[in-house]
């Protein structure tokens, strides 16, 4: 158990669920396909969700009892608030990294190739890093920044409408085609 994988998971929520509904025929982002997938890669330490939920009234409950924090990014009138849930879920990673140097492994589920400097930077730290990310909605710049990729569709789980197709494998490693 020593040897295991400690796992923090950060979901940039309104990318991934817009993306499953946009590309899936407007089904519901559902946890379970990424959280069985981290599961064979060690133990999941920390988890947080990052959206404005007044958006995601529905999944607010299965997120909760898959004990996932939601951290509330309010969108105000009038006020572009744009990046600001992918500020501070960067924050809150980096921090992360150097407070609990345990966590191994930080699992960035997005697509938005925004957050390619935060992998680098979490390389840098030594820390192993997972992409999660829907394949029609996910950045060509992000897969090869990460260790490993995991697109969400190819996922074991994941019911996909036969007009998106499945190509491949459900993980690839960085770095291949």
């Amino acid at each position: 158990m020593d040897q295991e994988d400690r796992i923090a998971l950060f979901l940039d929520y309104e990318n991934l669920a817009l993306g499953v509904r946009d590309h899936h025929g407007g089904r519901p982002f559902d946890l379970r396909p990424i959280a069985d997938a981290l599961a064979e890669r060690g133990r999941v330490v920390v988890r947080r969700a990052y959206a404005d939920w007044s958006y995601f009234d529905e999944d607010r409950r299965m997120l909760t009892r898959s004990h996932v924090e939601l951290i509330e990014i309010p969108q105000r009138m009038g006020a572009s608030r744009k990046n600001a849930a992918d500020i501070k879920m960067a924050v809150d990673a980096v921090e992360l990294a150097f407070e609990r140097e345990y966590i191994s492994t930080f699992v960035i589920g997005t697509g938005d190739s925004d957050f390619t400097p935060l992998v680098h930077k979490l390389r840098e730290l030594n820390k192993r890093v997972i992409g999660v990310g829907v394949e029609n909605s996910t950045s060509a710049l992000l897969p090869p920044a990460c260790d490993e990729f995991l697109f969400y569709d190819r996922l074991e789980g994941v019911d996909v409408p036969p007009a998106a197709g499945r190509r491949g494998r459900a993980a690839r490693p960085a770095g291949t085609g």
